[in-house]
């Protein structure tokens, strides 16, 4: 991306939301060392000097779509008291799969300049982010069912965690990978397998 000085006095026109959803179109597309500051402003229909009031520089409009790309993670407002095992970790594999279709993008973007990837990796650190956050979520959501007598006592909770986290990471990361979906399987059958290995004895 291009560098211009940091602007002074009132903003430039232009929305903060619509240069962050340009970054991530010109990212998916582009890749980060052909994206420069003059796509994203015309992508966004805004000022070049809109994308530097808002974001400062290349790292801070990266970081930004970053931290725009985590919203969508809640796994810890699931209530293990009130929901049904299949349907909610049906919806896990869902919206961890859609959260990382757009952070992956991001973070593959970065591996491109190291500069960049080196700062958001400390900046990842800093903020405590990671797989690990959403396994230690769901590995509690896993031992309420065990309490509750739905999944059975006899297994690790956290291996089940990243069992699920780990199966999302493949269906968002294979396809970027290699350009297909060759060996993934239907999430049906996943969640039938998992069921089946969480199911008490009878």
């Amino acid at each position: 991306m291009t560098e211009t000085p940091k602007r002074r006095g009132r903003p430039p026109s232009g929305g903060r939301e619509e240069i962050l959803r340009a970054t991530k179109e010109l990212l998916r597309e582009k890749g980060m060392a052909k994206v420069t500051t003059r796509d994203v402003a015309a992508r966004a229909k805004v000022s070049e000097g809109s994308v530097f009031y808002h974001f400062e520089d290349r790292f801070g409009l990266l970081k930004a779509v970053f931290e725009n790309t985590l919203e969508p993670m809640h796994l810890d407002r699931i209530d293990p008291e009130t929901d049904d095992l299949r349907t909610t970790v049906t919806a896990m594999s869902e919206g961890i799969e859609t959260f990382l279709n757009g952070s992956l993008d991001v973070m593959m973007a970065a591996q491109s300049d190291a500069g960049l990837r080196d700062s958001l990796h400390a900046y990842m650190h800093e903020s405590d982010y990671g797989p690990h956050r959403g396994i230690a979520n769901i590995a509690l959501y896993v031992t309420a069912k065990q309490d509750a007598g739905v999944v059975r006592p006899d297994v690790d909770p956290k291996v089940v965690a990243a069992m699920i986290v780990n199966d999302a990471l493949q269906r968002a990361a294979v396809p970027k990978l290699i350009g297909s979906r060759k060996g993934i399987q239907p999430r049906p059958a996943f969640i039938d397998t998992l069921m089946a290995m969480l199911a008490p004895p009878a």
